[in-house]
């Protein structure tokens, strides 16, 4: 924490608040995890913001500056919260050392119009040939200090593009220690959440929409009807879509929960017996985009802080986390019969259970977002005090 005491950055968010996405998530998290090593952050928000209500939604326990621009509301919302949050960087220039931001629009005014320094955190690849364009006329600028990719994949995207910068480093995603400190015991963390005491839980945390494998969860639930396959998380109309398919299977033993507030969230995961990321070939993110190369989901990070066996299929860049057979038991990411054995043979295998959930633990500590936010700032040579 000394390193990077006095450090000053500004942080410009873009994405929508009190929603059900992880962006805002990670964005917050980010910013708490600078206010624990000591930096001095800023988070600069779009829209009216109370941070009283923002702290508590996403669970945030560490204090740290919060301002917003009520202007950038509304459909373009997005390009006029970069351009005003660049103006407002440009006229507190004195007041920080660097910025950060997964915002391109920003990035772009503050680099080649503002003369900012700013490190351009990168989630995706571009979505169109405009974005593209836009962020490959900014890497080449002087102002930008880096980029930082949450996978190898996305960096190697990026390479190829000609558009990932002078310096890069790859920073994963990570989990909050706090909400995994200490621990409550299954049987009353179950009764708290109203699950059954008796049964082996299988659970799925995350979006559920096309590629993420629930079909492979409701033909599981009519394999093993003795165990509970849970789901937690999903918009409203896809989780629809799985209630009906599992109605129509006549599985009883197929729960989707919905929505679950993000302080709940590590509950349901060590309330579980076995944590599974059933992702296909063809995974997608909320734009339809494919998203094996370069994903990062938030929940593998947290299933591994859970200490609870993963059973995962084998995407690339959850293979750049996962190690089958050490910390995980993985399957090909199309091969829904191998997938099944696998997860049979974790359920009935105490041993192995105990083996990689615990190894999975022991890796986490590599995972922290404090961890994410000095990879960023060691890896671009920033200096600190």
């Amino acid at each position: 924490m000394k390193k990077y005491k006095g450090l000053r950055v500004l942080y410009v968010g873009s994405h929508p608040l009190f929603t059900k996405g992880a962006s805002a998530i990670h964005m917050l998290k980010m910013c708490q995890a600078m206010a624990n090593l000591g930096i001095e952050i800023e988070c600069l928000l779009p829209g009216w913001v109370k941070k009283e209500r923002l702290f508590e939604y996403y669970s945030i326990t560490t204090d740290f500056r919060v301002t917003s621009i009520p202007l950038a509301t509304g459909p373009a919302r997005r390009p006029l919260h970069g351009l005003l949050s660049a103006f407002y960087a440009r006229r507190k220039r004195k007041n920080y050392d660097f910025i950060l931001t997964r915002d391109l629009i920003f990035a772009y005014f503050s680099t080649k119009v503002f003369e900012v320094p700013t490190v351009y955190d990168a989630h995706h690849p571009p979505v169109n040939w405009i974005a593209e364009k836009i962020i490959g006329s900014f890497s080449r600028s002087p102002n930008l200090l880096g980029m930082s990719f949450n996978s190898d994949g996305l960096r190697r995207t990026y390479s190829r593009l000609g558009i990932a910068g002078q310096k890069s480093v790859v920073a994963h995603n990570g989990f909050d220690r706090k909400a995994f400190k200490g621990g409550c015991e299954v049987s009353s963390l179950r009764m708290r959440l109203g699950l059954p005491l008796d049964r082996k839980i299988v659970c799925y945390c995350g979006n559920t929409y096309k590629g993420r494998g629930v079909e492979l969860l409701v033909r599981a639930a009519e394999r093993m009807p003795d165990v509970l396959f849970l789901v937690i998380g999903g918009r409203e109309w896809d989780n629809l879509f799985w209630r009906e398919m599992a109605r129509e299977a006549g599985t009883e033993n197929f729960r989707m929960e919905g929505f679950v507030a993000q302080r709940e969230v590590s509950a349901y995961l060590q309330a579980s017996d076995v944590l599974v990321m059933p992702y296909l070939s063809g995974m997608t993110i909320e734009d339809g985009t494919e998203a094996g190369e370069f994903t990062s989901p938030l929940k593998l990070f947290e299933y591994m802080a859970a200490a609870k066996p993963i059973v995962a299929t084998g995407v690339p860049s959850v293979l750049e986390v996962l190690r089958p057979g050490e910390n995980s038991v993985v399957a090909p990411p199309d091969d829904e019969e191998e997938f099944f054995r696998m997860l049979r043979l974790v359920l009935e295998d105490p041993l192995l259970r105990e083996q990689i959930s615990q190894r999975a633990r022991l890796d986490a500590a590599e995972y922290t977002w404090e961890k994410r936010v000095r990879k960023i700032i060691d890896g671009m040579g920033i200096a600190t005090p």
